[in-house]
């Protein structure tokens, strides 16, 4: 029985050792879970397929998350100090990349925000022509 504890306690220290280390490997993983979530949101706002409860609860949920995962990255030394492309880019569209940071500093909504960015409003959309390219 003690063989048994020791050895399931053995295994257990060698996954979670294997995985701290897997993270410190990836200096990126909260920049990549950062762009999920973006896209996840800007999914959840955009689907015509769901009622606007559903709606207000989900974006609700992701924007909690969101801003927590971009106060992570903002902290986050290693990217701070990365030189790959993700991370300039990120950097350089701050106001797409920290939506929901960019949005509480103009006092808008999120999706505001995005539209705003991209230059999207609505005499644009009402310009645009139904089409393949």
């Amino acid at each position: 029985m003690k063989t048994l504890f020791c050895l399931t306690t053995l295994l257990t220290l060698v996954c979670l050792t294997s995985f701290n280390a897997a993270a410190q490997n990836n200096s990126l993983f909260s920049l990549q879970n950062l762009e999920r979530e973006r896209a996840a949101l800007l999914t959840t706002l955009t689907d015509a397929n769901i009622s606007m409860e559903v709606r207000q609860q989900k974006t609700n949920t992701i924007y909690r998350r969101m801003a927590d995962i971009e106060r992570m990255v903002l902290r986050d030394e290693r990217i701070a100090n990365s030189d790959k492309v993700l991370v300039q880019n990120a950097f350089a569209n701050y106001d797409l990349t920290f939506l929901v940071h960019a949005s509480a500093e103009r006092k808008i909504q999120p999706l505001s925000q995005w539209m705003n960015t991209l230059g999207i409003n609505a005499a644009n959309i009402a310009q645009s022509k139904q089409g393949y390219r």
